[in-house]
Protein backbone atom coordinates (compact mmCIF):
# COMPACT_ATOMS: atom_id res chain seq x y z
CA UNK A 1 0.00 0.00 0.00
CA UNK A 2 1.28 3.44 -0.95
CA UNK A 3 0.21 6.47 1.09
CA UNK A 4 -0.15 10.17 0.39
CA UNK A 5 -0.23 12.38 3.50
CA UNK A 6 -1.92 15.75 3.59
CA UNK A 7 0.86 17.65 5.35
CA UNK A 8 -0.12 21.04 6.73
CA UNK A 9 3.07 21.47 8.73
CA UNK A 10 1.15 21.39 12.04
CA UNK A 11 2.04 19.13 14.97
CA UNK A 12 -0.37 16.35 14.05
CA UNK A 13 0.46 15.97 10.36
CA UNK A 14 4.19 16.32 11.07
CA UNK A 15 3.99 13.52 13.64
CA UNK A 16 2.04 11.35 11.16
CA UNK A 17 4.81 11.95 8.59
CA UNK A 18 7.43 10.71 11.05
CA UNK A 19 5.29 7.75 12.15
CA UNK A 20 3.86 6.48 8.84
CA UNK A 21 6.61 7.60 6.42
CA UNK A 22 4.27 8.09 3.43
CA UNK A 23 5.40 7.87 -0.18
CA UNK A 24 4.24 11.45 -0.81
CA UNK A 25 3.65 14.38 1.55
CA UNK A 26 1.34 16.92 -0.09
CA UNK A 27 0.99 20.47 1.17
CA UNK A 28 -1.89 22.49 -0.28
CA UNK A 29 -1.91 26.26 -0.58
CA UNK A 30 -5.64 26.92 -0.74
CA UNK A 31 -5.35 30.62 0.06
CA UNK A 32 -5.03 30.32 3.84
CA UNK A 33 -3.29 33.19 5.63
CA UNK A 34 -0.49 30.99 6.98
CA UNK A 35 0.28 29.21 3.69
CA UNK A 36 3.87 30.46 3.42
CA UNK A 37 4.76 29.18 6.90
CA UNK A 38 2.95 25.88 6.37
CA UNK A 39 4.86 25.29 3.14
CA UNK A 40 8.19 26.21 4.75
CA UNK A 41 7.56 23.92 7.75
CA UNK A 42 6.41 21.03 5.57
CA UNK A 43 9.40 21.29 3.23
CA UNK A 44 11.85 21.34 6.12
CA UNK A 45 10.19 18.41 7.89
CA UNK A 46 10.28 16.34 4.69
CA UNK A 47 13.93 17.25 4.17
CA UNK A 48 14.76 16.15 7.74
CA UNK A 49 12.77 12.92 7.38
CA UNK A 50 13.98 12.24 3.82
CA UNK A 51 10.41 12.15 2.51
CA UNK A 52 9.14 13.34 -0.87
CA UNK A 53 7.30 16.65 -0.64
CA UNK A 54 4.92 18.04 -3.23
CA UNK A 55 3.09 21.37 -3.27
CA UNK A 56 -0.31 22.03 -4.84
CA UNK A 57 -1.78 25.52 -5.24
CA UNK A 58 -5.58 25.44 -5.46
CA UNK A 59 -6.83 28.74 -4.08
CA UNK A 60 -10.33 29.05 -2.64
CA UNK A 61 -9.70 32.13 -0.51
CA UNK A 62 -12.89 33.77 -1.81
CA UNK A 63 -14.90 31.00 -0.14
CA UNK A 64 -13.07 30.97 3.18
CA UNK A 65 -14.17 32.12 6.60
CA UNK A 66 -12.64 32.28 10.04
CA UNK A 67 -9.15 32.92 11.33
CA UNK A 68 -7.48 31.41 8.28
CA UNK A 69 -9.21 33.81 5.89
CA UNK A 70 -10.00 37.03 7.80
CA UNK A 71 -13.75 36.59 7.21
CA UNK A 72 -16.15 36.14 10.10
CA UNK A 73 -17.11 32.52 10.75
CA UNK A 74 -19.60 33.18 13.54
CA UNK A 75 -22.71 32.98 11.31
CA UNK A 76 -22.11 29.26 10.80
CA UNK A 77 -19.96 28.04 13.68
CA UNK A 78 -18.89 28.71 17.23
CA UNK A 79 -15.32 27.88 16.21
CA UNK A 80 -13.19 30.80 15.04
CA UNK A 81 -11.24 28.57 12.62
CA UNK A 82 -14.34 27.35 10.73
CA UNK A 83 -13.88 27.31 6.93
CA UNK A 84 -16.83 25.58 5.21
CA UNK A 85 -16.04 22.22 3.63
CA UNK A 86 -12.29 22.89 3.88
CA UNK A 87 -11.28 19.38 4.94
CA UNK A 88 -13.60 17.79 2.40
CA UNK A 89 -12.03 19.94 -0.31
CA UNK A 90 -8.47 19.19 0.80
CA UNK A 91 -9.15 15.45 1.04
CA UNK A 92 -10.69 15.48 -2.43
CA UNK A 93 -7.59 17.21 -3.82
CA UNK A 94 -5.46 14.71 -1.90
CA UNK A 95 -7.35 11.82 -3.52
CA UNK A 96 -6.87 13.35 -6.96
CA UNK A 97 -3.14 13.74 -6.27
CA UNK A 98 -3.00 10.16 -4.92
CA UNK A 99 -4.18 8.92 -8.31
CA UNK A 100 -1.62 11.11 -10.08
CA UNK A 101 1.24 9.79 -7.92
CA UNK A 102 0.10 6.15 -7.87
CA UNK A 103 -0.93 6.08 -4.21
CA UNK A 104 -4.01 4.22 -3.01
CA UNK A 105 -4.59 5.82 0.38
CA UNK A 106 -4.82 9.39 1.70
CA UNK A 107 -3.73 9.97 5.29
CA UNK A 108 -4.95 12.90 7.37
CA UNK A 109 -3.74 14.17 10.73
CA UNK A 110 -7.07 14.10 12.56
CA UNK A 111 -6.80 13.52 16.32
CA UNK A 112 -9.47 12.82 18.93
CA UNK A 113 -9.98 16.49 19.87
CA UNK A 114 -10.88 17.29 16.24
CA UNK A 115 -14.24 15.57 16.65
CA UNK A 116 -15.58 18.89 17.99
CA UNK A 117 -15.89 19.66 14.27
CA UNK A 118 -18.10 17.41 12.15
CA UNK A 119 -15.27 16.94 9.65
CA UNK A 120 -13.12 15.53 12.46
CA UNK A 121 -15.69 12.92 13.44
CA UNK A 122 -15.55 9.17 12.87
CA UNK A 123 -18.76 9.44 10.83
CA UNK A 124 -17.26 12.01 8.47
CA UNK A 125 -14.03 10.07 7.96
CA UNK A 126 -15.87 6.78 7.37
CA UNK A 127 -18.41 8.34 5.04
CA UNK A 128 -15.85 10.21 2.95
CA UNK A 129 -13.63 7.13 2.75
CA UNK A 130 -16.59 5.14 1.44
CA UNK A 131 -17.38 7.87 -1.09
CA UNK A 132 -13.79 7.93 -2.38
CA UNK A 133 -13.65 4.11 -2.56
CA UNK A 134 -16.83 4.03 -4.69
CA UNK A 135 -15.19 6.09 -7.42
CA UNK A 136 -12.65 5.18 -10.05
CA UNK A 137 -9.27 4.75 -8.44
CA UNK A 138 -10.72 3.22 -5.27
CA UNK A 139 -8.79 5.64 -3.04
CA UNK A 140 -9.11 5.06 0.70
CA UNK A 141 -9.02 7.65 3.46
CA UNK A 142 -7.38 6.94 6.81
CA UNK A 143 -6.91 8.99 9.97
CA UNK A 144 -4.43 6.79 11.87
CA UNK A 145 -4.42 9.01 14.98
CA UNK A 146 -8.18 9.65 15.20
CA UNK A 147 -8.40 7.92 18.59
CA UNK A 148 -5.29 9.63 20.03
CA UNK A 149 -4.55 13.00 21.56
CA UNK A 150 -1.85 15.07 19.88
CA UNK A 151 0.58 14.27 22.69
CA UNK A 152 -0.13 10.54 22.34
CA UNK A 153 0.46 10.82 18.60
CA UNK A 154 3.80 12.57 19.13
CA UNK A 155 4.88 9.79 21.52
CA UNK A 156 3.71 7.12 19.06
CA UNK A 157 5.59 8.75 16.19
CA UNK A 158 8.92 8.92 18.07
CA UNK A 159 9.60 12.19 16.27
CA UNK A 160 12.64 14.11 17.50
CA UNK A 161 12.23 17.46 19.24
CA UNK A 162 14.31 19.04 16.50
CA UNK A 163 11.96 17.95 13.74
CA UNK A 164 8.80 18.65 15.75
CA UNK A 165 10.17 22.12 16.40
CA UNK A 166 9.71 22.93 12.71
CA UNK A 167 5.92 22.51 12.97
CA UNK A 168 3.74 25.57 12.41
CA UNK A 169 0.23 25.73 13.86
CA UNK A 170 -0.73 29.41 13.68
CA UNK A 171 -3.93 30.04 11.71
CA UNK A 172 -3.39 33.74 11.11
CA UNK A 173 0.22 34.48 10.32
CA UNK A 174 3.57 33.44 8.92
CA UNK A 175 4.85 33.64 12.50
CA UNK A 176 3.05 32.38 15.61
CA UNK A 177 0.57 34.99 16.85
CA UNK A 178 0.19 33.23 20.22
CA UNK A 179 -3.57 33.93 20.33
CA UNK A 180 -5.38 31.90 17.68
CA UNK A 181 -6.78 28.42 18.30
CA UNK A 182 -3.85 26.85 16.42
CA UNK A 183 -1.25 28.61 18.57
CA UNK A 184 -3.12 27.81 21.78
CA UNK A 185 -3.31 24.12 20.84
CA UNK A 186 0.40 24.11 19.95
CA UNK A 187 1.26 25.60 23.34
CA UNK A 188 -1.00 23.14 25.21
CA UNK A 189 0.49 20.13 23.43
CA UNK A 190 4.08 21.28 23.95
CA UNK A 191 3.37 21.87 27.66
CA UNK A 192 1.84 18.38 27.95
CA UNK A 193 4.93 16.93 26.29
CA UNK A 194 7.19 18.84 28.69
CA UNK A 195 8.82 20.57 25.75
CA UNK A 196 11.50 21.71 25.41
CA UNK A 197 12.98 18.59 26.97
Amino acid sequence: MSDLLLLSGGIDSVAIAAWKRPAICLTIDYGQRSAIAEIRASRQVCKELNLRHELLVACISELGTGDMSERDASLHSDHSEFWPFRNQYLITLGAMAAIKYGCDRVLIGTVITDKRHMDGSHEFITSLSQTLALQEGGIRLDAPAASMTSAELVHQSRISDGILGWSHSCHTSEFACGRCRGCLKHSEVMTELGWPR
